[in-house]
């Protein structure tokens, strides 16, 4: 099968050439997930890396019993353990479907193989990494710089609608506060929001 729309999507990253993509898209499989459904957990070894057509999916961690929401993945984005994949090693992450979940997998190894002789495919998979590895810096400091308002407003921006789609103690989870103070903070945005409002009339 072929994936135009998605050598279209994937080339945005980093140009593929049309060779290159006719043996990259070899690889795929498609894949669906029931809601609630995990789909790697902490301790498995996992072969392959996927790119989210529907559907949420959330990465979290454990630890003295208690879970800690890590990031989402939302259409569009590639989701993998990626230190687990790299190292070859046990996943230390989790990974379920927040909704019903429809996305295109590869095998990681076999991706890996073809850079022999497609140059287009190994730069593509640099310029991914750094791209995730700038995201994951950015959100590492700010999380612990900015006040807990500003990481709720930023997260609305990265991720548009998704609080409308998944329960609020996930997002809590995220922020690293409790759905109490998420709670506080949204009826304290809404207060303002209607005082800018009443202000304009």
């Amino acid at each position: 099968m072929d994936y135009p729309e998605l050598h279209r999507i994937f080339s945005k990253v980093s140009p593929i050439t049309s060779s290159a993509w006719d043996a990259f898209n070899g690889l795929f499989r498609e894949e669906s997930y029931p809601k609630n459904k995990m789909i790697i957990r902490e301790g498995q070894y996992v072969s392959s890396c996927s790119f989210l057509l529907d559907g949420v999916i959330r990465v979290y961690f454990e630890n003295d019993g208690k879970e800690y929401n890590k990031t989402f993945f939302v259409p569009g984005t590639f989701v993998a353990a990626l230190t687990a994949l790299v190292r070859n090693e046990p996943s230390r992450i989790n990974l379920q479907a927040l909704t019903p979940v429809h996305m295109v997998s590869f095998p990681w190894r076999d991706f890996c193989t073809l850079f022999n002789g497609y140059r287009s495919l190994e730069t593509f998979y640099r310029v991914m990494l750094e791209q995730i590895w700038v995201k994951k810096e950015l959100h590492d400091i700010r999380m612990v710089t900015n006040d807990a308002t500003t990481n709720y407003l930023i997260f609305r921006e990265e991720f548009p609608g998704l609080e409308q789609m998944i329960p609020q103690y996930h997002i809590a989870s995220y922020l690293g506060i409790t759905p109490i103070q998420l709670s506080r903070i949204r009826s304290g945005l809404a207060k303002d929001d209607v005082s800018v409002e009443k202000s304009r009339v």
